[in-house]
């Protein structure tokens, strides 16, 4: 019997939960309980707390990750940066059109766009960066040099912490981090479960909870020390770890 087969003895809520469950989704939680029903629903609920703690403290981060971009970029180039050639490739420059083609007329300033942009777009510009035009006009783009230059600066924790971890601080080891945390970030967002790991985009390696939790915490400290300091003590995930229902 499942130490937590009291939250489902009532039938009614068991089958309530079942029948907004498709047989194919739950098949993932009863592979992780044995196929024992009561268990397999008690990892579920967790699964969707786990995942609400994650997005909860994603939601500060990718707030803070933006705005740390944005006043780098707008300490060198001024609030209307994206109004200028800065060497992004086409892919960063498709979305920043995007996004300014959303925005209301009246809404149309650096404040609604920087909050528009989607945290695909600030990892982007932590990556090698792409190409931009079209063939015969299609010409490779180099952000290591945006990096150290300016996007560095966004990170003041960065140096502190790679040596900790005996790296370099540089933009592919900043952007491992920003990749894991956009990875949850999206896994989250889109109700797809952590009970099983998660994996990064285009890799085979699944991640833990806590290896997500890590680099959550990861990104804090590579933002702003005080920062860090405040989610370690006001994320849920931790207790939410700790309290993984088990099957006895």
């Amino acid at each position: 019997m499942s130490s937590v087969s009291h939250l489902w003895s009532n039938g009614a809520h068991s089958r309530a939960l079942d029948k907004a469950i498709t047989p194919v989704r739950m098949s993932t939680y009863l592979a992780n309980a044995n196929h024992d029903p009561v268990y397999a629903r008690s990892l579920y609920v967790w699964d969707r707390d786990i995942s609400s703690a994650l997005l909860a403290d994603i939601a500060i981060l990718e707030v803070a990750l933006r705005n740390a971009l944005n006043d780098r970029l707008t300490a060198v180039y001024g609030p209307q940066w994206f109004q200028l050639d800065i060497g992004l490739d086409g892919r960063s420059r498709d979305d920043l059109a995007r996004a300014w083609k959303d925005l209301p007329q009246g809404k149309r300033t650096p404040g609604h766009l920087v909050s528009r942009l989607m945290f695909g777009f600030w990892r982007d510009l932590l990556s090698a960066g792409g190409y931009v035009g079209r063939e015969p006009q299609r010409f490779p783009t180099d952000y290591e040099t945006l990096w150290r230059t300016v996007l560095h600066k966004a990170f003041p924790g960065g140096k502190a912490l790679a040596a900790a971890q005996g790296a370099q601080f540089t933009r592919t080891w900043t952007l491992e981090t920003v990749t894991v945390v956009h990875a949850v970030r999206n896994r989250a967002a889109h109700h797809e479960p952590f009970i099983s790991g998660f994996p990064l985009p285009g890799q085979r390696t699944r991640l833990t909870v806590q290896q997500a939790y890590e680099a959550s915490q990861k990104l804090a400290g590579l933002l702003d020390r005080d920062l860090a300091s405040w989610l370690f003590t006001n994320s849920s995930v931790p207790t939410l770890l700790a309290a993984k229902p088990l099957n006895i």
